[in-house]
């Protein structure tokens, strides 16, 4: 039974331990000052310490500047941070600072609101009189002397958070702290305490806390987050390693808000050209400034207005020449190759807007015949994609020609119809000459066609008689006689009419007339 008890107990604890180790290290954030009551022209300290995984919170109040104070662990772990303001009240009364935001715990998705206060209470300094007697007073029950300070004049930094007091004693008034690193000047130094000048006035801090060694400055100047106050998205999504974005506004925008926090509080952050947008293009500059003083500069690129479209602005294939002649408004092209042995082709596109995104597909391995070829754009958000198609036909080369701009089988007919109508002139120009040359004889041809018509009416006269005759051979042979006669002396004078009376009548009867070689009609 006591065992049973023993091992009751003993898981009680367990669980109770566990459960409050997972409360201590759960998100939580304070704010505190330095002192909740001081005086006029005393500065004042308020400090935030936090334990979270991630934090986006703010410090004001009366007499305050707004101070912001985001960030976020790198393993997603809960972890500490802290910050530390000061301010110097002007008049009496009491000052409110605040705390609100957000931080959220490693175990939360969504975060956890903050809204937290702390109150410092101002009086006005008391007189000059009052405080001397106080000294007076205080001087008659100190029982040990003030240090001896000697007198400097040197640059000193905290090795560690330390308070800043109002005289050289601890039990004094905390008007301020450092923070390490932060430095100050140093005038006047004892064994265990140094006056410092701090916000215009002299006051003390623990020497064991300060040296003059500085500190190595750091080097980092990447910025830990960026953000625009309003509905807008850096195109691409923030990363510390990315240095240039871009942004659309409308044309009703005259100024953006930027929030930009570097990842070392030491560094310094600057940003320019967020103000007076103009229609167009614009460039917005964050420049942060390390410690040691290099320099990393953040671009936003903005756009007022109408945003323009997404287009290839540049199309070139080496060694050919688009058909069409490239237009960002023409989505279709032709390449003619007369070579086989291509199979490849060096595309160079380029886009009219910065950033997008650009792939070439079916430019390798290309075959004889009709090639697709594409080449796709797209905007780096994804939203805008537009699509370019070149259609490249691979073909054996064309054979020469013999005449340049003329087809070789129509230069053949052409040639044929040539010859054929020159063979046709020639035949049309001997027929003529020919016919000139029987034109010659034409004189003598017509004498005998007369003499021949002339034999010919003989002959049908012969005929005719012989025909009648019926009765007697003398009267035929008679006959025959007379128109022998007859046609002798017709004869004659045919002949003597055409080529005259020397003319032997019996031998020019009886020779014709030789005729030349060739054809005649």
């Amino acid at each position: 039974m006591k065992i049973k008890k023993i091992i009751i107990s003993i898981l009680i604890t367990f669980i109770v331990a566990l459960a409050f180790s997972i409360k201590s290290n759960a998100a939580s954030v304070s704010i505190s000052a330095s002192t909740t009551s001081t005086t006029v022209g005393t500065p004042v300290t308020i400090k935030v310490n936090g334990n979270a995984a991630s934090w986006d919170l703010s410090i004001s109040g009366t007499g305050i500047s707004t101070t912001a104070i985001v960030g976020y662990t790198d393993d997603a772990e809960n972890g500490s941070f802290s910050k530390s303001v000061t301010f110097t009240p002007n008049s009496t009364g009491t000052y409110k600072i605040s705390l609100t935001g957000n931080i959220t715990d490693s175990k939360d998705i969504e975060s956890t609101s903050v809204n937290k206060s702390v109150t410092v209470t101002v009086k006005a300094k008391s007189s000059s009189s009052s405080s001397n007697s106080s000294s007076s007073s205080s001087s008659n029950k100190t029982t040990s002397s003030a240090p001896s300070f000697t007198s400097v004049n040197e640059t000193v930094y905290a090795t560690a958070s330390v308070n800043v007091r109002s005289s050289y004693s601890t039990s004094s008034s905390v008007i301020g702290s450092l923070e390490e690193g932060d430095s100050v000047t140093r005038i006047g130094k004892s064994s265990s305490w140094s006056k410092i000048e701090y916000n215009g006035q002299t006051a003390y801090v623990s020497s064991s806390y300060l040296t003059t060694e500085k500190p190595k400055e750091s080097n980092e100047k990447n910025l830990e987050s960026l953000t625009i106050e309003g509905d807008y998205e850096l195109t691409p999504k923030f990363d510390k390693e990315v240095t240039e974005y871009s942004l659309t506004v409308g044309e009703d925008v005259e100024e953006l808000k930027i929030n930009a926090k570097a990842v070392d509080d030491s560094a310094k952050v600057e940003i320019t050209g967020n103000a007076k947008l103009l229609v167009g293009e614009n460039i917005i500059e964050i420049k942060v400034t390390a410690e040691d003083g290099t320099v990393r500069t953040y671009k936003i690129n903005v756009t007022k207005g109408t945003p323009e479209k997404l287009a290839i602005s540049e199309l070139t294939v080496e060694g050919y020449d688009l058909s069409p002649a490239f237009s960002s408004d023409i989505y279709e092209y032709t390449l003619d190759i007369p070579d086989l042995s291509v199979t490849s082709l060096n595309i160079d596109a380029k886009s009219n807007i910065d950033n997008a995104i650009i792939e070439t597909t079916g430019n390798e391995g290309l075959k004889q015949g009709e090639n697709i070829i594409t080449i796709l754009v797209k905007s780096q958000d994804g939203k805008e994609v537009l699509t370019y198609q070149i259609t490249a036909n691979i073909h054996e080369p064309e054979k020469e020609q013999l005449i340049a701009g003329i087809n070789d089988e129509d230069l053949f007919l052409y040639g044929g119809i040539a010859i054929g109508v020159i063979i046709i002139l020639i035949i049309i120009i001997a027929i003529v000459k020919h016919r000139k040359q029987d034109d010659d004889f034409e004189p003598y041809y017509g004498g005998f066609d007369s003499l021949n018509k002339d034999n010919k009416n003989e002959e049908e006269e012969k005929f005719s008689e012989n025909t009648k005759k019926s009765n007697s051979e003398s009267e035929e042979k008679l006959q025959e006689e007379i128109d022998n006669e007859k046609n002798k002396k017709d004869r004659k004078s045919i002949i003597d009419e055409n080529f005259g009376t020397d003319i032997n009548v019996n031998t020019f009867y009886d020779e014709k007339p030789k005729r030349r070689k060739g054809k005649h009609f």
